[in-house]
């Protein structure tokens, strides 16, 4: 059980964390290993991190590149080509952006403070959430959550949980869910993939 990397996803001009995986059916699908073949780490099972945007009601796949965490540091890299080429072949496009017309399902995108850190995939809890639902990569439902109020009214019907959360009360095995004290949710303000500029917009490139 380990906390994940999220995707990103570019809200009102400046990237956001979404807990989602839109390409997972695909990838499944056509069979398409997207983990970087020089390195692989438990906190990015599925080895990639996908930049999304919301044009116009449509979700887009701006660019995509492997996580290269565990032989860099902190690092992301751009696909090959040659996995490029398979993914574009696979949804029929000829460059990114690509518009997710495979993609159904939900995708919750992080707004305001972490509250709760989770080191359990994408469960940690947020001052607000939007949550998006997706109907062949077209926005179906969007709203916004109160994720504080939710997690303040559980907490007070359920104190064991609160002395879990501070700490108080300690399970043998150790806690793998905790109270957040980080007063920052700006961390991520420039959190860009590499060369994002021309990888989103192809007629930037040289």
């Amino acid at each position: 059980m380990t906390a994940q990397v999220p995707e990103r996803i570019i809200v009102d001009g400046r990237p956001r964390e979404l807990f989602a995986d839109p390409l997972y059916r695909l990838r499944t699908h056509f069979r398409l290993d997207l983990r970087y073949p020089e390195s692989w780490h438990t906190a990015n099972y599925r080895g990639y991190i996908g930049t999304w945007e919301i044009r116009d009601g449509r979700l887009y796949l701006m660019c995509l590149c492997w996580d290269a965490w565990g032989l860099k540091g902190p690092a992301e890299v751009p696909i090959s080509a040659e996995l490029r080429h398979r993914l574009l072949r696979a949804v029929s496009a000829a460059d990114f952006p690509l518009h997710a017309h495979w993609y159904n399902g939900i995708a919750r995108i992080a707004l305001g403070r972490r509250l709760v850190y989770s080191h359990q995939g994408w469960s940690h809890w947020f001052e607000r959430e939007r949550v998006i639902r997706f109907r062949s990569g077209k926005v179906e439902r969007d709203r916004e959550v109160d994720t504080r109020a939710i997690l303040e009214r559980y907490l007070r019907r359920n104190p064991r949980a609160a002395a879990r959360l501070d700490g108080s009360d300690t399970h043998p095995l150790g806690s793998l869910t905790w109270f957040d004290d980080n007063d920052d949710d700006d961390w991520a303000a420039d959190w860009w993939p590499p060369n994002f500029e021309a990888s989103a917009n192809p007629a930037s490139r040289p």
